[in-house]
């Protein structure tokens, strides 16, 4: 486990494809430990938005305290970008994959890893809900495992680590021990489920979000306003099974089998979530969404964001 527990003034590569929402945090999450990486996507124009953001998000980290004692350039010099798959793979020791969830996409991509991995890598897979195992070639299954992060990877602690039933069980505590190294906290999963633990919780959530908004019955701000006022505070603490222990499970067993609260059962096409996407409005890579961004720069936006969740992590790792 030794040879890739930590980086060494960049020894131990590690390979990220696919340089979009995730990749840079991937990259950067793993510089900050030291290794040496290759952060490979097919798009130069994806690739200089990469380092654009990582410049900028490196340069605040470092005036943060955050890079473990490393400077922003020295983490940008172990970062090298490629357009070059085989380039990348020739010895890195770990694979997070983060390209396109396309299924075709992701079969190609496996077809063309498998041979040109190194024997003892390991290939780990980003995807938010696909079943890759079984596009995956045999001869990856041993050493092929989803280990999802969330955004952005280098603040938000969480990977939730699924392995398929042929993947080896060393392989799983190598990569487990790893992602600790890197100060995150890797959940590990009994088995495949699409969308795991946070992203199915996220689905419930979004279906009555925009059932919400749809029919009227609240605006986004009054929406945000009320969780962040009540959950926001509540589950950091006693998360979400917990609390109904301090609720009291006779009174939880009540309230869940209360007919007046209807929920939706079924996935919708959200009208309001369909307008904005017509409309180009996509959000903060696009300056304008349920709300506006337009004052800042999307490297600015993110560090505002960054900010407030560095914050609150420090906060809460205190308690």
């Amino acid at each position: 486990m030794e040879r890739i527990r930590k980086g060494q003034k960049g020894q131990n590569p590690v390979t990220v494809l696919g340089a979009g929402t995730m990749g840079h945090g991937l990259a950067l999450l793993a510089a900050r430990a030291g290794h040496g990486v290759w952060l490979v996507d097919l798009e130069e124009q994806a690739l200089r938005k990469a380092r654009e953001l990582l410049e900028a998000e490196t340069q605040w980290l470092e005036a943060q305290g955050e890079l473990g004692g490393l400077g922003a350039q020295d983490v940008l010099r172990l970062i090298r970008t490629t357009r070059s798959l085989e380039e990348s793979l020739e010895d890195s020791v770990l694979i997070l994959e983060a390209v396109s969830e396309d299924v075709s996409v992701k079969r190609r991509l496996y077809e063309a890893v498998a041979p040109k991995l190194s024997p003892k890598a390991i290939l780990a897979s980003n995807t938010s809900y696909l079943d890759v195992f079984s596009i995956a070639p045999e001869e990856l299954l041993q050493r092929f495992l989803i280990a999802h992060f969330y955004a952005p990877p280098h603040l938000i602690p969480l990977v939730e680590v699924v392995p398929s039933p042929k993947t080896s069980s060393g392989v799983v505590e190598e990569l487990l021990e790893l992602l600790r190294s890197w100060g995150q906290k890797p959940v590990l999963m009994k088995k495949f489920i699409p969308g795991y633990i946070v992203n199915r919780l996220q689905r419930a959530m979004a279906r009555e979000i925009f059932h919400l908004l749809d029919e009227g019955y609240a605006t986004p701000e009054q929406i945000d306003e009320a969780v962040k006022a009540s959950l926001g505070i509540r589950i950091p603490v006693v998360g979400v099974v917990q609390r109904y222990d301090f609720t009291g499970l006779d009174l939880a067993l009540k309230f869940l089998g209360n007919p007046s609260i209807q929920l939706v059962n079924e996935d919708r096409v959200p009208a309001s979530l369909m307008e904005k996407v017509k409309a180009g409005d996509l959000g903060v890579k696009t300056g304008r969404g349920f709300y506006v961004y337009t004052n800042s720069s999307t490297a600015e936006t993110l560090l505002e964001r960054d900010r407030r969740l560095l914050y609150l992590r420090r906060f809460l790792e205190s308690l």
